[in-house]
């Protein structure tokens, strides 16, 4: 099945609590002329639209999965296609950013570009760095290391620079 289909499927979900929710509102203002108490129906629609919201949750999940699947960068393997994520590259990207080079404040952002990707980071200046020192070792080692573990030529490494970080303050 398509995310597509699951998308729609959470939304008609979504708008099955809502119309729940609008009648316990109803029973609430007396609205509905019940035989039965109005609180054990109220309680009784309350769960169906908790459990109606928990399914849809499900849903997107499931909708999210298979939309990034179709959105993956893909490489011809000696088998078959293999399927890598934006996620997946953010991720490796992002560890190298911490591991390798001490970062903890930035952003990846990846695009396909031709038969492989282009990288920007956005940051900010780490203290007693410079940046042209900087970017060229975070554009060798991340175009190196994306290429060598996925396969994918990443031809371009954009570095953004949204300022210097600031010194810690220590009391």
């Amino acid at each position: 099945m398509s995310g597509y289909v699951f998308a729609a499927g959470a939304l008609s979900l979504l708008l099955a609590a809502g119309a729940m929710v609008a009648a316990v509102v109803a029973i609430a203002w007396g609205d509905l002329g019940l035989s039965v108490p109005s609180p054990v129906v109220q309680a009784v629609f309350v769960l169906w639209a908790i459990t109606l919201v928990g399914a849809a949750a499900v849903f997107i999940r499931i909708a999210l999965n298979r939309l990034t699947v179709r959105r993956a960068l893909r490489r011809q393997g000696p088998k078959g296609m293999i399927l890598i994520t934006a996620d997946t590259v953010r991720e490796m990207a992002g560890i190298l950013l911490r591991e390798e080079l001490g970062l903890h404040r930035f952003r990846v952002h990846i695009r396909p570009m031709g038969e492989g990707l282009a990288l920007q980071i956005t940051l900010r200046l780490p203290l007693g760095e410079e940046v042209p020192a900087l970017a060229e070792r975070l554009q060798t080692l991340l175009a190196q290391e994306v290429s060598a573990k996925t396969g994918l030529e990443v031809p371009e490494v954009r570095m953004v620079v949204e300022g210097a970080a600031r010194p810690s303050r220590s009391r």
